[in-house]
């Protein structure tokens, strides 16, 4: 199993904490996006079509390889977690992609993301109350900062990559300007 990360996180406006903060709160830009590559000698790629695989995000110490200290209720906001997308990239290969198209951050300051792979193992068909979950591999992604409403530059324009997902069904937010 193998893990790059397509597009680096490398900005975010402080998410804040309080109800009204939460709704008016703007994703980590670009959106990350992590593609899986598994070389398990299989010429049909069946695992692109998998419902097991899916991905989780951590907040991470931007020197230190340790998770912030803090519970992720209190240091991310949003979708935490990505199943895997089949699409295709800009150079029009098929492939399995983690987007983290909806992820906020709580706290100001400079981070990484850890992005952790996990597989749900098939013990009994379609029944995931009590599933066994495997940890497969993590990535993590480049340091980032993370503004203050004060001194957050504004969001970017979507990414060639971004555009090229959500064309394919899947859901980002897209900015023009």
């Amino acid at each position: 199993y193998v893990l790059q990360i397509r597009q680096q996180p490398v900005r975010c406006k402080a998410a804040g904490t309080s109800e009204r903060a939460l709704a008016d709160r703007k994703t980590v830009d670009p959106p990350p996006i992590i593609q899986l590559t598994v070389s398990d000698g299989d010429p049909h790629r069946g695992w692109l079509q998998s419902p097991f695989f899916f991905m989780c995000a951590n907040l991470y110490d931007p020197v230190v390889d340790t998770p912030i200290a803090r519970p992720p209720s209190e240091t991310l906001a949003g979708t935490l977690v990505s199943s895997l997308h089949r699409v295709r990239d800009s150079n029009d290969r098929e492939g399995g992609y983690f987007v983290f198209g909806d992820l906020s951050i709580k706290l100001e300051g400079r981070f990484r993301l850890q992005f952790n792979l996990f597989e749900m193992l098939e013990s009994v068909p379609y029944v995931y109350i009590g599933a066994q979950v495997e940890f497969i591999t993590s990535t993590i992604s480049d340091v980032f900062t993370v503004y203050s409403s004060r001194q957050f530059p504004g969001v970017l324009e979507s990414t060639s990559l971004s555009r090229q997902f959500s064309d394919q069904g899947v859901r980002l937010r897209l900015r023009k300007e």
